[in-house]
């Protein structure tokens, strides 16, 4: 036995050697057969490689330019916002061109271009709709890194005494999950805006210390509503966030101020005769730190004062929640889950309140200056991305339901 393992060793070590000569041999031909090239060929391929990668770097920044008109034409998309046709025609961007080097005509078109959308993006945003007056109370619901917080005050000018901002992470978990929240949070604290963490949208009774007992909030806004869990089966993931939905909708409707409605609601008898004429929706922008303009049912012009302290306004109070419209969210069915909700809430025995939607309407990022969309799952380097790109990048768009409790039938 030993001798059979010995001659084993022997043969397997001697046929090591001859694949190992086989392949210096082998590397041996091969470079023979390779040319050499002399200095002035070696130095000519050199500059051959440089200006293919000059080649690269300059379609990468063309790229680059057309991505950024791309999101700029998104951005007036959102709103349904098209071009006048202004600009040069032919014969004048010829003209223009004429004596000048390629890239320089170059650069003046892609100015022009970029004038043309920034254009277009200011029409866009000038339409966008801001569904929050200036004296609104205002809660908002699983704020993440509280940066539509501070876009609401900073960037829309909303009194931060009418504002309290809720997180479901506890303030250790936000600030690891979002690295700009610590910032946005203590900006908001300075112009006296409640800030609360572990409020769940679901149970909002449970926080009634922060947010106060019976129907004191005219605007509640609930942002790309997510559980978070990770769930891969996609009919689970759907009912789960099916849940949250209902959870909300059934926690916040005792929140909701009364009053008249800025929309015509149908009563439970119907009526003969022609439809009422609907108003045009309100989309309030503010004009002084202490009154604000908006329209009435006829079109007229009114200012009505800022309240100094938290004061409730007299008028029936709204739900605001934003999805994106494609799937899986499309899927939730936020509407049917609103108007015509299961009779239990889910996990409870309470009674599910009926909302009606009001209106829908794009959700433009751009309108809430310094607004930075996150994930449930927090900001990963690498992974997340920035500019809003979760929301404006995707093939659906960013819309928003307004709702209001409703008995009616």
């Amino acid at each position: 036995m030993p001798k059979l393992k010995s001659a084993l060793g022997a043969h397997q070590a001697t046929a090591a050697r001859r694949a190992a000569e086989a392949k210096r041999a082998e590397n041996k031909a091969k470079m023979a057969k390779e040319v050499k090239h002399s200095v002035a060929e070696k130095r000519a391929l050199k500059r051959q490689r440089r200006e293919r990668d000059a080649q690269v770097r300059a379609l990468a920044a063309t790229e680059a330019e057309a991505r950024a008109r791309r999101e700029a034409a998104q951005l007036a998309a959102e709103v349904g916002v098209a071009g006048d046709g202004e600009g040069m025609d032919e014969d004048e961007d010829e003209d223009e061109g004429f004596g000048t080097s390629e890239s320089e005509t170059r650069a003046k078109n892609d100015r022009a271009e970029a004038s043309d959308q920034a254009a277009l993006a200011a029409k866009a945003l000038a339409r966008a709709t801001i569904p929050i007056a200036p004296d609104d109370t205002v809660l908002l619901l699983g704020e993440a890194n509280f940066s539509f917080a501070r876009a609401l005050v900073e960037g829309r000018k909303h009194a931060g005494h009418l504002v309290c901002a809720t997180a479901y992470d506890t303030e250790a978990e936000a600030t690891e999950k979002y690295p700009d929240a610590a910032e946005n949070v203590a900006a908001l604290r300075a112009r006296g805006v409640r800030v609360a963490f572990g409020v769940d949208a679901g149970a909002l009774e449970k926080s009634h210390k922060v947010l106060g007992r019976g129907a004191r909030w005219s605007r509640v806004v609930f942002n790309f509503p997510h559980v978070g869990k990770g769930i891969t089966d996609q009919d689970r993931n759907v009912r789960a966030n099916q849940v949250l939905l209902l959870r909300t909708l059934k926690s916040v409707a005792p929140l909701l101020t009364v009053g008249p409605s800025a929309f015509p609601l149908p009563s439970k008898k119907k009526k003969k005769g022609p439809a009422p004429k609907r108003p045009r929706a309100p989309s309030f922008s503010p004009v002084g730190d202490d009154e604000y303009e908006d329209e009435d049912e006829d079109g007229m012009r009114s200012t009505r004062p800022v309240p100094a302290s938290f004061t409730p306004p007299d008028r029936q109070g709204t739900l605001l929640i934003t999805l994106l419209n494609q799937p899986p969210y499309s899927e939730w069915e936020l509407p049917k889950l609103a108007n015509r909700p299961p009779p239990m809430c889910p996990g409870t025995r309470d009674a599910q309140p009926r909302f009606r939607v009001l209106r829908s309407f794009d959700f433009v990022p751009a309108a809430w200056p310094g607004y930075a969309h996150r994930r449930t799952i927090g900001w990963r380097e690498g992974l997340s991305k920035a500019n809003n790109e979760e929301i404006t990048g995707r093939q659906g768009r960013a819309r928003t339901w307004e709702m209001c409790v409703w008995d009616g039938e």
